[in-house]
């Protein structure tokens, strides 16, 4: 069985555009309508590697991850869960946000995926599959309807 779930959407802006909106750690709270608040703990920089984001959504969840991977090279975000709130119903997850620039048109490949313990069930690696690709498609709105302003 399948221990990642990967989804891709691609946005019709620039990959500085994107990745400019993305590399702070606290984007889920600008870009997905389901958040409420998204902030990092001890006063962290929201781009400082090591710094735990608090996130929580419109439906009362909250979640910790810690910020293991800031690459402006390879245009690259790498989070690992360190606590949830109900329990998580896997004992680890590791989470990348990957962008890709599209250079026939200038636009961006915008890839979620994350990689779960050997505990996880198939049902919760299809509900995050979808999960992903529904936030994905907020955040390409989102940036779309800003960058059109």
């Amino acid at each position: 069985m399948s221990t990642r779930a990967v989804a891709s959407a691609v946005f019709p802006l620039p990959i500085e555009v994107v990745w400019n909106n993305i590399r702070d750690f606290t984007f889920p709270a600008r870009l997905i309508p389901t958040i409420e608040s998204c902030t990092t703990e001890d006063h962290k920089s929201s781009d400082s590697v090591g710094a735990v984001r608090v996130t929580k959504w419109k439906s009362g969840e909250t979640r910790k991850d810690k910020l293991l991977e800031l690459s402006d090279q390879y245009q690259r975000l790498t989070w690992e869960m360190i606590d949830s709130e109900p329990v998580a119903e896997v004992t680890a997850q590791i989470t990348t946000l990957k962008l890709h620039r599209i250079t026939e048109n200038n636009q961006t490949l915008v890839e979620w995926s994350s990689d779960f313990s050997s505990d996880t069930k198939s049902d919760l690696i299809m509900f995050n599959q979808k999960a992903f690709l529904e936030n994905l498609k907020d955040m390409r709105n989102t940036l779309v309807s800003k960058s059109t302003k």
